[in-house]
């Protein structure tokens, strides 16, 4: 299954040998709104960006001059190394416990602040750790597809 839409985004995508059960449980999702991205993990167990991707909250959202727009992602984690920075966050952070709880991370920007999919809803969320979780936790995409698509090359823009 592959969701990136952009003809040109250039991606090199670990092969997954997860089922959709091993999915579900490794990452302890019960519900169905985030169906889309069981199965891009089931076909891809990890993404990398060479040329580093970026996509743009206006696309979703509307945008004050002074928010966050252009989003950049360096790659997309691997299951196993989804399970280690849940387990991390975790053990270093109790006032994380309940969004590390209903959240799972799945990519990164390169420079250590995560994108996360909210587990009973689906929508896509990007945390700067420089900021508290109140000013570092901005909604990016409706959805995991949405977000997929959305993702282009890095220019400068």
């Amino acid at each position: 299954m592959n969701l990136f839409t952009d003809s040109k985004l250039v991606y090199e995508g670990r092969k997954s040998l997860h089922s959709e059960l091993e999915i579900r449980q490794l990452l302890e999702i019960t519900g169905d709104k985030i169906n889309s991205f069981i199965q891009f993990y089931q076909t891809y167990d990890g993404v990398f960006f060479p040329k580093q991707a970026m996509m743009f909250r206006h696309l979703f959202y509307s945008v004050e001059k002074a928010d966050w727009d252009k989003i950049e992602i360096g790659f997309f984690l691997k299951i196993e190394d989804i399970i280690t920075n849940r387990k991390l966050l975790l053990e270093e952070d109790k006032e994380l416990e309940c969004f590390v709880k209903t959240h799972i991370p799945f990519a990164d920007d390169g420079c250590g602040n995560d994108v996360w999919i909210e587990i009973s809803t689906g929508i896509i969320k990007a945390f700067y750790h420089e900021y508290s979780i109140e000013e570092g936790l901005i909604e990016i995409a409706p959805n995991f597809n949405d977000f997929c698509s959305s993702l282009e090359n890095w220019t400068l823009k």
